[in-house]
C-alpha cells in the first residue's frame, strides 16, 4: 500500500514538473462578466468613441499596473498603437483604443520587455479586452480578463 501510495506521489511530481509556463497559459487569462458593468448609453457612446460597434471590433482596456513606459501593440506586424500610458489609480483606468478581432494581437512593454500574444480564437468572442501590468510576476507579466461587459471608467 505504502508503495502504490509513493509512485502516485512521485507520477504527481513528475507530471506537474513537467509543464511549462508561458505569457499565454490559463493562468494569465481569465474570463469574467461579474463585475458592475457601465449604464447603456455610456457604454455606446464609448464603442462610438472607440469605433467599436462591428462584431469583428474589440476594445483593450489597459487598467492597472502601467506607470508610463512604451507600450506597443502590434497585429498583422503594424502597429495600432504605441503610447505612454499611466494609470489613474482612482479610476484603475489608463487608457483604451479598438482592434479587429480576427488575427492575433501582440502588447509589448519596452521597458520590461515583456509581451502578451492575445490569439484571435481566444479573443474574437469578447468585446473587451481587460490588460492589468503585474510587474512583480516575471513569467507572466500581464492578467487579461475577457469580458462583454464594460466595467466603468469614469
Amino acid at each position: 500500500m505504502k508503495k502504490i501510495v509513493f509512485i502516485c506521489f512521485a507520477q504527481l511530481f513528475i507530471m506537474c514538473g513537467s509543464t511549462k509556463m508561458t505569457n499565454t497559459d490559463k493562468d494569465n487569462f481569465q474570463i469574467r462578466d461579474d463585475f458592475k458593468s457601465a449604464s447603456e448609453n455610456y457604454t455606446n457612446s464609448f464603442l462610438k468613441a472607440k469605433n467599436a460597434f462591428d462584431e469583428d471590433k474589440s476594445v483593450i482596456i489597459l487598467t492597472q499596473g502601467f506607470k508610463g513606459e512604451k507600450v506597443i501593440v502590434k497585429q498583422n506586424g503594424k502597429t495600432i498603437y504605441s503610447e505612454y500610458p499611466i494609470t489613474n489609480l482612482k479610476k484603475q483606468y489608463a487608457g483604451s483604443f479598438s482592434f479587429t478581432n480576427t488575427s492575433d494581437v501582440t502588447i509589448y512593454d519596452e521597458h520590461t520587455e515583456k509581451d502578451v500574444l492575445l490569439k484571435s480564437k481566444k479573443i474574437s468572442d469578447y468585446k473587451y479586452i481587460y490588460i492589468m501590468k503585474e510587474s512583480s510576476n516575471e513569467k507572466a507579466p500581464y492578467k487579461v480578463t475577457l469580458s462583454n461587459t464594460l466595467r466603468p471608467l469614469y
